[in-house]
């Protein structure tokens, strides 16, 4: 079996992480894999406060540190587990319909076994929730796709996130340069709350 960790990290704002991720989380039993990325104190306060069910580890301050700090921290090869804090759904395509991932550890296990066997390192979804474009694509793909950030897969080689607007775009291509593919389950779609400031509605159009 797969054993993996989950790591989020938040940044003052316990309302949305617990409007979002921390009901996924809940409903899918995985508290006991996550581990929030705090980077102050009153986040540490406020957080623990909160969700006193869930670990913390303190990271540097900003987004792209905190999860270079933990590719850092964490053993070469770990089975990580990124979610960002506005994400709500999993949902895979069903016919025509889009009906929830009944067992997303089960899936989160079965991923890692296939990224190992397929000698990949970075695996995701569907970037957005349409059962329409979902359906004109190949259930699973292994070529140059978008691995949207709001939640993904990896095994750690230490790649680090650039620090900026296209951390994702740019984690995506060098995964594929160093592995020759990237794992994409194109059957299963992510909901996740859009912020203008990390990507543009345009963006989602590219390796779709």
């Amino acid at each position: 079996m797969s054993d993996y960790i989950i790591i989020i990290p938040v940044f003052n704002n316990v309302d949305k992480f617990k409007r979002y991720t921390y009901k996924f989380v809940t409903k899918y039993n995985l508290k006991s894999k996550c581990v929030l990325l705090i980077q102050n104190d009153k986040d540490e306060r406020d957080y623990k406060e909160a969700f006193p069910d869930i670990k913390q580890q303190r990271t540097p301050a900003g987004y792209y540190k905190a999860v270079n700090f933990m590719t850092s921290k964490l053993p070469h090869n770990k089975n990580i587990v990124k979610i960002d804090d506005d994400f709500s759904s999993l949902k895979k395509l069903s016919g025509d319909k889009l009906v929830d991932v009944s067992d997303v550890n089960k899936l989160f296990i079965s991923i890692f076994n296939e990224l190992k066997k397929s000698k990949l390192s970075l695996a995701g979804f569907y970037p957005m929730l349409s059962a329409g474009y979902m359906k004109e694509r190949q259930a699973v793909t292994k070529d140059l796709r978008f691995i949207q950030g709001a939640l993904y897969l990896y095994l750690n080689k230490g790649i680090k996130l650039q620090e900026n607007g296209k951390a994702d775009y740019i984690f995506t291509i060098d995964n594929y340069r160093k592995d020759g593919g990237v794992l994409r389950y194109n059957h299963i779609g992510m909901g996740y709350k859009f912020e203008e400031g990390n990507e543009k509605s345009s963006d989602l159009q590219k390796f779709l």
